[in-house]
């Protein structure tokens, strides 16, 4: 009898997975309306990365049945990851498109940080709905209503310009609508009742007269202002509008409900931070703001999960559970604030945009300048030290390739958009590439896989097509996915290629560093290099600096999302272009002038008159600023006789000469009465910044090492006032990570003085 139940339910489970089939109808339509006939659309599964190639027929239309995976993320041409399927429990879907490359990438592109931009704000409230467009500007009609046709008046709506920095503000009237005259030739992003980039419309050189109506409902709850936090009062049956989308939580601690704990929902690229209670079985709901992102925070955890919303439209439901541990390092705060050893600097340079000229002779140049001129007052002097390396320069290496590298994408590469940077940057580093060169990409979270197997790189797009469809997602297990980097270089290695694997992380793995290091060390016996990039402020520090010690390759530090691709370019140059080595700078001043301090280069020899430092990590293309700063002694007219003398030394990597290049540069002296300013470029601004921010650092770290953490706590809240005053309307964009990492460690001390007392 038990064998014919067994019998039965085999059927059962046969025919189940029978039905599990799912078929997906696509139509695929040019702008004009017509078939877009051949037009390849590719699906790459999400866990395993099996790539599917299809191409549209002559009517245009495609029809895919998928029998296994759980998650395909579809591209058509050049329109990537515009289809998401979840294909686990069978079912059907048809869908009809249009094919606009152009569109789809306006609608989808990466939006400045607001925070980083001070806009001009212009009232058009009083314009007339009548008004008619000029040579130059067009007229914009904006009108809000419900799916009932129903207008609403009183709404603030605003357009927004960010390559002019322009905020042109107004007000729905009694018809719900409200006028805009703007300029032609600019894409604007459409603001209403406070929710950011809710639609956008962009104006070509033809003037017009335009009228869009916006699908409107308005709030149902109420949120304030509470200290730093928006504290909403959610109704038990709120609806979610058009705006905003309805966010349930179950929350889980340890395995089990939390239970009346704080949950903050922090928005990106903003200064928003949503804060709520869980009731009594750990629900908790959020009314949140729809085209954005969010990281899910607790007391003792940051980073829990993540809130796609970005690519939402109309009426939006989400329900999910976030189950977390409490993180360590935040239960122990005094585990959280780094030792002075193991303290993480900020790179100068990879703050500054400043561009040199290309070097007339030879691979290598720089150049000075003053930051400001000098007069009987002055007290400060400011040099710049401008150094550039050749941008073009011919692969020098004859060495092939074999690369893996072994990429985190845990939720928090959602951040600041890193994991968008990080799939350009592989792109990029993929493309330069030879055809006989070996690569492979693994990618880890909580788990790793091997997204591209190791092989000869041949055909570039299958790489490319995989790289699109990583997406973030869960934790970190940075061993798993180094172990399993290792073993995708072993496969290919021989002894005539650079055989290396690349590791890039923006946190802590859940191994021991011993552990991790200990088994790299094993692989790395074998002959196998390693390289590692650390990305924004709270990665393992120590151990990827030992990681990258024992495997012989170079430990980058991409402070920002945007520093990913510079450092990966920076990794593949210094194989394929090595240059200089043994790079020094020397400067020799006169006796008017003491040095103080330099900012860009560390390590540097000061002797009486003349200060040398080293210089490092040599690669095409570079552009290198550093500020050395004086102070003066009574100066008279007469210093501008006495130069500073500025030499480079280096070594060429290739031919083993030694190159010397030699410049000198006068003190500019002005009649001007008063202290001139002596930073007056924005770029010094931002050194400065950063100096700040590494000196504030350093102090915490010291003082919290000593005992006194009241000094340790003034110490960095006193650097977010100082680079507040130099940049008071609004922060450069690189300079928000590092305003972000102060920011969490007052937040440290606040929550130390809440639950331990000084």
């Amino acid at each position: 009898m038990r064998f014919i139940t067994l019998l039965l339910m085999a059927n059962v489970l046969q025919f189940s997975l029978a039905q599990s089939t799912f078929t997906y109808n696509l139509t695929v339509k040019s702008t004009k309306g017509t078939p877009d006939a051949g037009r390849t659309v590719v699906f790459v599964e999400t866990s395993t990365y099996e790539r599917l190639v299809y191409k549209t027929n002559n009517a245009g239309t495609l029809q895919v049945t998928f029998d296994h995976g759980d998650q395909w993320l579809g591209s058509v041409g050049e329109m990537r990851n515009c289809i998401d399927l979840k294909t686990t429990f069978g079912g059907n879907a048809n869908r009809t498109m249009t094919y606009d490359p152009a569109s789809y990438e306006r609608e989808n592109q990466v939006l400045p940080d607001r925070r980083s931009i001070a806009f001009h704000k212009v009232d058009q409230q009083r314009i007339s709905p009548a008004i008619e467009p000029s040579k130059t500007e067009s007229v914009i009609h904006i009108v809000l209503l419900d799916r009932n046709r129903r207008v609403y008046p009183k709404i603030d709506v605003a357009l927004v310009c960010f390559k002019t920095q322009t905020m042109y503000t107004g007000r729905t009237n009694a018809n719900g609508g409200v006028t805009f005259k703007v300029p032609n030739n600019q894409n604007y992003e459409i603001d209403v009742d406070g929710v950011e980039s809710l639609r956008w419309i962009d104006l070509g050189a033809r003037s017009s007269t335009q009228t869009l109506r916006i699908l409107f409902q308005p709030r149902t709850f109420n949120e304030e202002k509470e200290d730093r936090f928006i504290v909403q009062n959610v109704p038990k049956d709120v609806e979610p509008s058009s705006s905003h989308a309805r966010v349930k939580m179950k929350v889980r601690k340890d395995g089990s409900n939390a239970i009346q704990e704080d949950v903050y929902v922090r928005m990106l690229k903003s200064n928003k931070v949503y804060k709520a209670k869980t009731n009594d079985q750990g629900d908790v709901t959020f009314m949140l703001p729809i085209r954005n992102k969010y990281f899910v925070d607790f007391e003792f955890q940051r980073n829990a999960d993540e809130i796609d919303l970005s690519h939402v439209k109309g009426i939006a439901y989400k329900e999910f559970t976030v189950d977390y541990t409490i993180d360590p390092r935040l239960s122990d705060i005094e585990n959280f604030i780094p030792s002075v050893k193991d303290l993480i600097e900020y790179d100068i340079n990879n703050f500054v945009d400043k561009q040199y000229p290309e070097p007339l002779e030879g691979d290598m140049d720089f150049y000075l300048s003053w930051g400001n001129k000098f007069n009987e007052n002055s007290k400060e002097a400011l040099l710049e030290v401008g150094l550039k390396v050749k941008s073009k320069m011919t692969r020098k290496s004859a060495a092939p390739l074999n690369i893996c590298f072994v990429v985190d994408k845990s939720g928090s590469m959602m951040g600041e958009d890193r994991i968008g940077q990080l799939k350009q940057s592989l792109i990029q580093f993929v493309q330069q590439l030879d055809e006989t060169d070996i690569v492979s990409i693994v990618v880890f979270d909580d788990q790793a896989t091997v997204a591209v197997p190791a092989e000869k790189v041949g055909d570039k797009k299958k790489v490319i097509d995989i790289i699109h469809a990583i997406q973030a997602d869960g934790g970190t297990n940075i061993y798993k996915g180094m172990v399993l980097g290792f073993e995708q270089a072993k496969k290919m290695k021989a002894g005539n290629f650079v055989n290396r694997v690349l590791l890039l992380t923006d946190g802590y793995g859940s191994q021991p560093p011993e552990t991790v290091i200990n088994t790299a060390k094993s692989h790395i016996a074998g002959g196998i290099e390693l390289s590692a990039v650390g990305v924004g402020v709270n990665y393992n520090q120590a151990l990827l600096s030992q990681l990258a010690s024992a495997g012989g390759g170079m430990l980058h530090l991409a402070g920002t999302s945007a520093n990913i691709q510079e450092v990966f370019q920076r990794e593949l140059e210094s194989i394929l272009y090595p240059m200089a080595k043994k790079a020094t700078l020397t400067v020799v001043y006169n006796d008017q002038i003491i040095y103080k301090q330099l900012y860009g280069y560390s390590n540097e020899n000061v002797s009486p008159g003349k200060m040398n430092v080293d210089v490092p990590h040599l690669f095409p293309g570079l552009d290198q600023l550093a500020l050395i700063k004086f102070d003066l002694i009574n100066p008279t007219k007469a210093i501008e006789n006495q130069a500073v003398q500025v030499k480079l030394e280096y070594t060429d990597a290739v031919t083993g000469k030694k190159v010397v290049k030699e410049k000198k540069i006068h003190p500019e002296w002005t009649s001007a009465t008063g202290e001139l300013d002596m930073a007056i470029d924005k770029e010094h601004k931002k050194v400065l910044a950063v100096a700040i921010a590494n000196q504030s650092l350093k102090q915490m770290a010291n003082s919290f090492e000593s005992g006194n953490r009241e000094a340790a706590y003034a110490a960095v809240k006193s650097s977010i006032e100082q680079i507040h005053s130099l940049f008071p309307k609004a922060q450069p964009e690189e300079l928000l990570s590092v305003v972000d990492r102060l920011r969490e460690y007052v937040d440290a001390f606040e929550l130390l003085k809440a639950h331990s007392h000084y």
